[in-house]
């Protein structure tokens, strides 16, 4: 009984590769990529999970255009969730091979190290397929272009397909064969030679899709600023791109290398970043119509927007000191600053260039000077800036009148009316 828990506990104290000159394994406090791990996976699968969301309501709610592509989206997303999920609960595998016991080869670890590979391929090819279907939808009336789209689709296809198919042979036990059997650990480790492979292609098929929609928006005849935006959002792409590209130098290590399980996570926190990202960059098209519409559509970022600019007014000063805000042009008339205004509801508005004055013809109020100086002192009128571009739009209301018209009326305010442009 004691030499069997000796032979045990002998076994526990081999390193699973040896370690580098001067170096002591340390199976307890050594060098980990666990924490990496987790926080890569929670920072950008919150992302696309928050893109995700976005682009679910954007198509389903606001464009109601909901098509193939959504749903390959959601099931990339699924994939990637898990994959996640298998990664992070392997995490204490995440050190140097020499950190690690040999025991810790055991069958639960090599099987979740197995199933982590077809559900990745999965996740990565929906990614791949929801980007490419987007812009086949995006660019279907020109005919080289859907041919693109097509190689792309294909190309994808088989990656993932031999991603699934080879490693599975060799990894697999065969009948009577356990998972921590060194027949079945030989055997995977020939994988290598594929897995770089693999990263090649997936390299070429990356910057294969960031080009194609990227040379047909110049093309396109639309201004050169909207093809800067378009271009600009498509370019987030390019992180997978970088993503694919470091993954492929770390997969060449596990050819040279003898730190397998290091250079392994490597792979896997790239793998997690680039499927994370290539989700972004299908939900970013529909993410900018929702943005788009909550800024013009709703009356949430216009609210908002008064409520900034009235924080930033100083009604006090404006309404103690008068004569201290007012100005003297060229022409004699005088101007109050449009900045330090605050901002109010239920203004009738006029488009002057000069605060209060207007045309001769136009029914706006003439106010003088002196009538200027006496309302604002007396607290009568309340003045706000909009939007104006060569002119300065204000508004004006008086408060007297308003006060009195709320007294007499039950129903809701009604909305801001319109003055005629001067």
């Amino acid at each position: 009984m004691a030499s069997s828990t000796a032979s045990s506990l002998t076994v526990d104290m081999i390193p699973a590769g040896p370690p580098p000159k001067g170096v002591t394994p340390d199976f307890i406090h050594g060098s980990s990529l666990a924490t990496d791990v987790i926080a890569v996976s929670a920072v950008s699968s919150a992302l696309a999970l928050v893109l995700l969301l976005l682009r679910l309501y954007s198509t389903l709610r606001i464009t109601r255009s909901a098509w193939y592509d959504d749903a390959a989206c959601v099931c990339a997303t699924v994939f990637s969730l898990a994959h996640v999920s298998l990664v992070i609960s392997i995490r204490d595998h995440a050190k140097h091979r020499w950190d690690l016991p040999i025991t810790s080869y055991n069958s639960s670890y090599l099987k979740t190290a197995l199933a982590e590979i077809p559900i990745a391929a999965f996740a990565l090819f929906c990614s791949k397929i929801s980007i490419l279907l987007l812009l086949h939808r995006l660019f279907n009336p020109v005919k080289r272009f859907r041919y693109c789209v097509y190689i792309g689709m294909l190309w994808a296809t088989i990656i993932s397909a031999l991603t699934i198919i080879i490693p599975t042979a060799y990894c697999a036990p065969r009948s009577g064969e356990p998972f921590s059997s060194l027949q079945v650990v030989q055997r995977c480790s020939r994988t290598s030679i594929w897995a770089v492979v693999q990263g090649s292609m997936n390299v070429l098929l990356d910057f294969f899709i960031l080009y194609i929609p990227i040379q047909m928006v110049w093309k396109l005849q639309m201004g050169r600023k909207k093809k800067v935006g378009v271009t600009t959002i498509l370019m987030t792409g390019f992180i997978a791109c970088v993503s694919s590209v470091l993954a492929l130098v770390f997969k060449t290590k596990l050819l040279v290398g003898s730190d397998l399980e290091w250079n392994i996570f490597r792979v896997y926190i790239l793998s997690i970043v680039e499927i994370n990202t290539s989700i972004m960059v299908a939900c970013m098209p529909a993410c900018a119509a929702f943005l788009r519409f909550f800024t013009t559509k709703t009356d949430f970022f216009p609210a908002l927007k008064a409520r900034v600019f009235a924080a930033l007014g100083s009604a006090s000063t404006l309404m103690k000191r008068p004569s201290a805000s007012l100005n003297t042009n060229n022409t004699g008339s005088q101007e109050l600053p449009t900045s330090h205004v605050p901002a109010t509801t239920g203004a009738r508005y006029w488009r002057i260039k000069n605060v209060f004055s207007s045309a001769k013809n136009d029914p706006s109020p003439q106010i003088t000077a002196k009538d200027q100086s006496d309302t604002l002192r007396m607290g009568r009128l309340n003045i706000i800036r909009t939007r104006g571009e060569d002119w300065r739009t204000l508004g004006i209301v008086n408060e007297e009148e308003d006060a009195t018209r709320s007294s007499h009326e039950t129903e809701q305010p009604r909305p801001a009316r319109t003055h005629g442009w001067v």
